[in-house]
């Protein structure tokens, strides 16, 4: 029987995604995390093959996105990593990719993709959804792209935390958090907080994008 933690902010996703893998005997779901702190204790207590995660849990005193995928692959080499998430920013989905994850999927795949993407993972392969496959697979012909920090930035201020929050969120200076700001409105050509907070609904880096 293969061993299964869920981590995602949401409980009524957390409910869902458990009692879907409580229906096959190959698997059980051994714990629960709400935020990225959560996650990584449950990671240090119990021994489990497979994490199935979201990217955005932003109200932890943990990073989450692209450093907490980081910091599980660094720690936690020999667990798989499927992740379950509402963001469609290539920049994003690429930096999550190059870790080595097993797989990435949207929140809105069907049931059966889901234990398709378990099954697939747990038996050493990879699996994308087709649409973060295309994703994944689109050039790099637009010049104004963020890099996958300035777009980390750019999603939790479209969270509503402010500079000083995701300094301290991120371990890094206020200063730093302003600058990448900065680079990645003057990058996009955006002048005001509502531009920003609009491309970043457009993008798929807004909690509102699905």
């Amino acid at each position: 029987m293969k061993r299964i933690l869920i981590a995602d902010d949401h409980p009524v996703i957390r409910i869902g995604l458990h009692a879907i893998l409580s229906r096959d005997a190959r698997y059980a779901v051994v714990g629960e995390a709400a935020d990225a702190e959560q996650l990584e204790g449950l990671l240090s207590q119990r021994l489990c093959d497979l994490v199935i995660t979201d990217l955005s849990m932003p109200r932890g005193r943990r990073p989450d996105g692209v450093r907490m995928v980081a910091g599980i692959r660094r720690e936690f080499p020999d667990v798989r990593l499927l992740v379950v998430t509402s963001f469609s920013n290539p920049e994003v989905l690429r930096a999550i990719a190059k870790l080595g994850v097993g797989g990435i999927l949207e929140k809105t795949s069907a049931l059966s993709v889901l234990i398709e993407a378990v099954q697939t993972i747990l038996a050493g392969g990879n699996y994308y959804s087709p649409d973060v496959a295309r994703r994944l697979q689109t050039s790099a012909r637009c010049a104004s792209r963020l890099t996958a920090r300035e777009s980390e930035v750019v999603r939790l201020l479209a969270h509503g935390m402010e500079i000083n929050e995701i300094a301290e969120f991120h371990r890094r200076t206020v200063s730093t958090i302003s600058r990448q700001k900065c680079a990645a409105m003057k990058r996009l050509g955006l002048i005001t907080e509502f531009e920003l907070m609009d491309y970043a609904r457009r993008v798929g880096l807004s909690p509102t994008c699905g």
